[in-house]
């Protein structure tokens, strides 16, 4: 197959991805999460103010970048719940190219397919005209594209969505430049891995991994640095192991210490924001640390499998991660990779000049599910959690096309073995492997047939979704937007919730859809957010409505009906207020 073609499979895969991702974005998910609509209230006042900063403190400490690029986005399309989700579309998408770029360029070293496999001797055609990198790059992209893990943090205003999508991109260009020793590349790669910083927690891993290649071509060039510069680069004979891969590696550590610098200034300012949240949920906090340490590792690799997240925010009904297709292809690739890091022995070591090739490979994508799986693994609470856990989405979705690659390299080779032994029945055995083939692709049909109609059918419209995204409160907000400027609004907020400014983040959702998070606009919206009924004020003769969050708080009720008995309830949906006019 040539070029154009390999560009026409991927830009269908790069389509069915953002299909999965913009399709309804306007509709689901339904309602607003308060963690997101805190987000779109930074992001209001930090328009209004012209204020976009490093860190935003509240709701336990979120880093800015994510942040500020929604607030473009409302800039440009209002302050709508899917303003905020659709910056998320975006880079869920641009990640399926990352992560094709990425396992071709970690690959790169495989290219003669199943061709000649098992004799070199023979010269059978192969089946698979496509060189075997960008067979495991197409795999791998597809599915990511096609992952239900993926993509429903995809269509969630959460910053957690760009630590995939910087540590992808990073890596390719970390390697890419590692390679052919060019200096634009290793900036790129300093601007990914640097950016990566100012997003989610869970990056804070990610030099742990850039690690592995770093003292892999370290090694590479203090081998050969007195060897020949003749020759073309291979995947172990880089441009930079030729030249100086110190100088390229001092380049990239450089750029990613400038773009990573203000969060980092900031927390030295700070110190009691670089941690949020996670000394409270962390293992170290428990009584038996190592025990916690050991049924967090249970819990998270098995969520593949069995049992993935139960919150309805994060999964559906508690199912695996990973399709059970996938979660096969997952394993053989994984067990491939522990193989090729502990013995250095590949079954392609014949076509380059290191089995060691395969090594690096292996040891880099083991490296990065391992130390992406810690944000999960260090913490206690709500296991298993496909969120903490987003950082091993891409090595586990490499290494399932490299078990699926794998696997058609097993069965059509195994074909090509019997085409030898028995030439006379070559005809019949090559119509079998294009039915293989043709089979293995309907089966992979399963997959976005599977996430369509789980997410878009089953879980979007399910009930717990629609209370699990606050959906009742977000009604509420809109329903009050619509109210005269005039009319005198009191919003009871009597859930629970980490507070901000004094109000419990319950309160985010309503304060988002009217644009009421600053007091000023409260005033000018004469909106009032309350937890105590008791403040509540009703002048007969103005215009006063009052609405509460938990509209099955019977207390609150009985004691509303109890102060203003001549106030009328009503339910104009699906949340009820009181009013006097």
């Amino acid at each position: 197959m040539g070029k154009r073609g390999i560009i026409y499979i991927f830009f269908g895969i790069l389509i069915a991805g953002a299909f999965f991702r913009f399709y309804l974005i306007t509709e689901i998910p339904l309602g607003l999460y308060p963690d997101e609509a805190m987000n779109g209230n930074n992001a209001l006042e930090a328009l209004a103010e012209g204020n976009f900063k490093i860190f935003y403190p509240e709701n336990n400490g979120r880093e800015g970048f994510f942040i500020n690029l929604q607030a473009l986005s409302i800039w440009f399309f209002g302050n709508e719940p899917w303003a905020l989700r659709v910056v998320s579309a975006l880079f869920g998408t641009l990640t399926i190219l990352g992560v094709y770029l990425l396992s071709r360029e970690l690959f790169m070293n495989q290219e003669l397919g199943i061709k000649n496999y098992g004799n070199a001797n023979k010269n059978h055609d192969s089946l698979f005209m496509i060189p075997d990198s960008t067979t495991i790059a197409l795999l791998s992209s597809f599915f990511l594209a096609t992952s239900y893990w993926h993509l429903n943090f995809s269509r969630i205003g959460f910053r957690a969505i760009m630590v995939p999508f910087l540590a992808t991109f990073g890596l390719y260009f970390l390697l890419k430049g590692l390679r052919n020793g060019k200096i634009l590349d290793m900036v790129w790669a300093g601007i990914f891995i640097g950016l990566g910083f100012h997003t989610y927690i869970a990056f804070r891993f990610m030099p742990f991994v850039v690690t592995v290649p770093i003292i892999w071509y370290l090694w590479k060039w203090w081998k050969e640095r007195d060897m020949d510069m003749s020759g073309s680069p291979t995947f172990q004979e880089s441009r930079a192991s030729k030249k100086c891969a110190p100088c390229a590696i001092l380049l990239f550590l450089f750029i990613t210490f400038v773009t990573a610098l203000p969060i980092g200034y900031y927390f030295l300012q700070n110190p009691g924001d670089f941690l949020g949240r996670g000394g409270q949920v962390s293992i170290f906090a428990a009584e038996s640390p190592l025990y916690e340490f050991a049924k967090s590792n249970f819990l998270t690799l098995q969520m593949f499998f069995w049992q993935g997240d139960c919150n309805w925010r994060h999964n559906y009904a508690c199912q695996p991660q990973l399709h059970p297709l996938v979660a096969f292809f997952f394993v053989i690739g994984f067990l491939t990779a522990i193989s090729h890091a502990v013995k250095g022995i590949t079954n392609y070591s014949s076509r380059s000049s290191s089995g060691g090739a395969g090594k690096l490979q292996a040891t880099s994508l083991l490296t990065w599910f391992f130390f992406m799986s810690l944000p999960a693994t260090l913490t206690r609470e709500g296991l298993p959690h496909a969120l903490r856990a987003i950082g091993m989405i891409p090595p586990v979705m490499i290494m399932a096309g490299f078990g699926a690659w794998r696997f058609i390299q097993t069965i059509l080779g195994w074909f090509e073995t019997k085409k030898e032994q028995r030439p006379h029945s070559e005809k019949q055995l090559t119509r079998i492997q294009k039915e293989f083939c043709l089979l293995f692709v309907l089966t992979l049909l399963f997959v976005p047939l599977s996430t369509y109609r789980t997410y878009f059918l089953k879980w979007a419209y399910n009930e717990k979704t629609y209370f699990s995204f606050a959906t009742d409160t977000l009604h509420i907000g809109q329903y009050l937007d619509e109210l005269p400027q005039e009319t005198k609004k009191y919003v009871l907020v009597n859930q629970s919730g980490v507070e901000v400014r004094n109000i419990p983040m319950s309160a985010q959702t309503v304060m988002f859809a009217t644009d009421t998070f600053q007091y000023e606009q409260r005033q000018k919206r004469a909106i009032t957010y309350t937890t105590d009924v008791e403040t509540i004020i009703v002048v007969p003769g103005e215009p006063t409505l009052i609405t509460m969050l938990n509209g099955f708080d019977r207390v609150a009720i009985v004691r509303l009906k109890e102060k203003f008995p001549d106030l009328i309830q009503k339910a104009p949906s699906d949340f009820i207020v009181f009013q006097n006019y």
